[in-house]
């Protein structure tokens, strides 16, 4: 295998003109930039950010949905350790559970199911955050409660569609992308169809790669390779490989469980069919209906250029605020709230390390 500098070197050879890739996931972004690549890449090679951080397209009325339903009597809320400390217009998960609200941090959604079981007395109700890979998970629990006559267990239905977002921003005639680099989160559902329609569509040289520098660089020199060939489609470098029995397996239980809806990504706006709702059939396990909470389709403005940021159309380094108003502690913008938000990476691999942030994109 090519060490991460042959890589480069390879890159510098051949880029031969401006190419724009959408990093679409926010790991990826933060790779990027824990390795320093933007600085090592051939100038000509333009990495921008895309909405691949499933805390930062929340809105903050899903947030405020959440705590309220945690705030209900004898319930216990599971979350991932990630959507914690997300604030919605006042409160989050956080603050309430230090003013006494039973929240507990899981690492699966199947360890609500376990705590469902071991107090028969209470509510679990587990906030469903994630793009379409974690569906397959969300969806193997809640068929396993209904058969086992689990009724003590629900869902708050937050699932976001990557694929149709992508379709809509690309549509954008000033977005000028030539190729998708894509996390091998995608696997999980067997996505690939989706993202060979987009790069046949829009033109795009796509590449699913790990996480690792030579995974990056590999996936990078892949998709200049396909860009100069005038290839458009999906090539998969990365190492998680699922048998076909897997997919069908995970394509059914998600029929069964979800359809896909209009839904409403934070600095972006309405995204037609882009996030996942339980069938009626399954209403049980569905908090929203359980608690009577309406999940709002409305947008509070974002206060920086967040939403230009996920769209591809700027970097960190781009808005006034960034490490000024709007820091880690005090974080203004979605892009600021998550580990996982272009922001906050930017702020840990740059101004906390203490490297100069990346030139601010112009045109």
């Amino acid at each position: 295998m090519p060490s991460s500098q042959e890589l480069l070197l390879e890159l510098q050879h051949i880029v031969d003109r401006p190419i724009r890739v959408m990093v679409v996931c926010g790991t990826h972004n933060r790779a990027i930039l824990r390795y320093d690549l933007r600085e090592r890449l051939p100038r000509n090679l333009e990495l921008v950010a895309g909405p691949g951080c499933t805390v930062c397209v929340m809105p903050a009325g899903h947030i405020d949905a959440f705590v309220k339903i945690a705030k209900q009597p004898d319930v216990i809320t599971t979350t991932c350790e990630d959507l914690l400390q997300v604030r919605g217009t006042r409160e989050s998960l956080a603050s309430i559970r230090a003013q006494g609200a039973l929240v507990e941090v899981i690492s699966t959604p199947r360890d609500s199911l376990a705590i469902a079981e071991a107090n028969p007395d209470k509510i679990i109700v587990y906030p469903a955050v994630g793009f379409e890979a974690t569906a397959p998970g969300i969806a193997e629990v809640i068929l396993d409660a209904a058969s086992r006559g689990i009724d003590n267990f629900c869902v708050i239905p937050s699932i976001r569609l990557l694929p149709p977002t992508l379709d809509s921003l690309l549509d954008d005639p000033h977005l000028s992308i030539d190729g998708l680099l894509c996390s091998d989160h995608i696997n999980s559902l067997s996505d690939t169809e989706a993202y060979t329609t987009l790069a046949q569509k829009h033109h795009l040289a796509c590449c699913i790669a790990g996480f690792e520098q030579e995974d990056i660089l590999r996936c990078l020199l892949n998709m200049v390779k396909q860009i100069r060939s005038g290839v458009t489609q999906v090539d998969n470098l990365s190492a998680v490989v699922y048998s076909s029995e897997e997919y069908r397996k995970a394509k059914k239980m998600v029929a069964e469980v979800f359809f896909a809806v209009d839904t409403i990504w934070r600095g972006i706006g309405i995204i037609e069919e882009s996030g996942f709702v339980i069938r009626d059939e399954l209403s049980l396990y569905d908090a929203t209906r359980r608690f009577n909470v309406r999940l709002p389709d409305e947008e509070i403005q974002c206060q920086c250029i967040c939403g230009m940021i996920m769209s591809g159309l700027g970097l960190p380094p781009d808005c006034p605020d960034f490490g000024k108003a709007c820091t880690i502690e005090h974080p203004i913008g979605p892009c600021m709230l998550s580990v996982e938000g272009i922001c906050a990476s930017y702020y840990n691999y740059t101004l906390e390390h203490g490297r100069p942030a990346a030139q601010p994109l112009h045109g």
